[in-house]
């Protein structure tokens, strides 16, 4: 390895690792880690979904939280943010508002 730069030894090293273990390249690896959420936005997603489990009890149509589910995780950190300060709002509407409005809402619903 000598006349070899630091990063060819590195290289090398991982080729070699990955045909002895049968490991897939370290490359993907990275890749795939890259790809992988970060903290701060797994708890935004968290406390969206939280949020939207709250708001669906009073609306339990599973399919409609299904696709909830699948359009929170496409959208960017600063929408989910969003997202989340306004169903904590509805929610906050919905604990004052009276059963009377409730109920009425809901049959504009069924209609």
């Amino acid at each position: 390895m000598a006349g070899k730069g630091i990063l060819d030894q590195i290289s090398d090293l991982a080729k070699d690792f990955e045909k002895r273990t049968g490991a897939p390249p370290l490359t993907k690896l990275v890749q795939t880690i890259e790809k992988l959420p970060d903290e701060r936005r797994l708890n935004l997603v968290k406390e969206v979904l939280v949020a939207a489990d709250r708001v669906s009890q009073n609306a339990p149509e599973l399919d409609k939280v299904i696709s909830l589910i699948n359009e929170i995780n496409s959208l960017p950190i600063d929408k989910l943010v969003k997202l989340e300060k306004l169903l904590k709002r509805v929610e906050k509407i919905m604990k004052s508002a009276p059963d009377e409005l409730l109920s009425f809402l809901t049959s504009l619903r069924e209609e």
